[in-house]
């Protein structure tokens, strides 16, 4: 009886033996290209990110420039009618004046800003600059409420029959045209400070 034969186990060793090089090689390619693919996803991911955040801060940027640019044509009105129903009050009860309020709106947008916080575009965003900018627009929200609040006294006054003279108009208006005009001044300046500074966002 034959003793069983080692020489397929053997050759096997020796073929295993003489591709395992090639083997090895095959191997480290497809790892090596795995690699290659996941870093250039990553930089691809990391560019685009990059770039969005960069198109997101020129967006808010620009806004901000159009609301300072909007703010600063509404700004002499507020201080002109600040004047004048300050000079109706200071004038005699009996003395009769027409009082006229040319407020107009200021239409500010924080759409960029939003749109910001919303998607991924904030996250390259330096915390520093986008706290100052929150703040701004923190600033720019109450203006905006206070505005409101000016254009209901105004609507809220009765007709000109059921006023005893111009200082009833000039008492129900003061303090809310008062405030509304030193929120647009501090806002003014809030919105200089930021946009002289165009390159410290990260």
């Amino acid at each position: 009886m034959s003793e069983p034969s080692t020489v397929a186990p053997s050759g096997l060793r020796i073929r295993l033996r003489e591709k395992l090089p090639e083997i090895l090689i095959e191997a480290a390619s497809v790892v090596l290209a795995l690699l290659l693919a996941l870093a250039a996803n990553d930089w691809y991911d990391h560019r685009q990110e990059a770039e969005r955040t960069v198109k997101a801060r020129a967006a808010i940027m620009a806004e901000l420039a159009q609301n300072h640019r909007e703010l600063l044509t509404a700004q002499p009105r507020l201080h002109q009618i600040v004047a004048d129903l300050t000079g109706v009050l200071e004038r005699p009860p009996d003395a009769d004046r027409e009082v006229k309020v040319n407020l107009g709106l200021s239409l500010l947008s924080q759409a960029a800003w939003q749109a910001a916080l919303t998607t991924q575009a904030a996250q390259g965003l330096d915390f520093d600059w986008m706290t100052r900018v929150a703040q701004v627009y923190e600033l720019q929200s109450s203006y905006m409420h206070a505005q409101n609040a000016a254009v209901d006294a105004i609507a809220a006054l009765p007709f000109r029959d059921e006023l005893a003279n111009g200082q009833d108009v000039a008492r129900r208006l003061i303090s809310r045209m008062r405030a509304l005009s030193q929120l647009a001044d501090g806002l003014v300046g809030a919105y200089e400070d930021i946009l002289e500074q165009p390159n410290d966002a990260g």
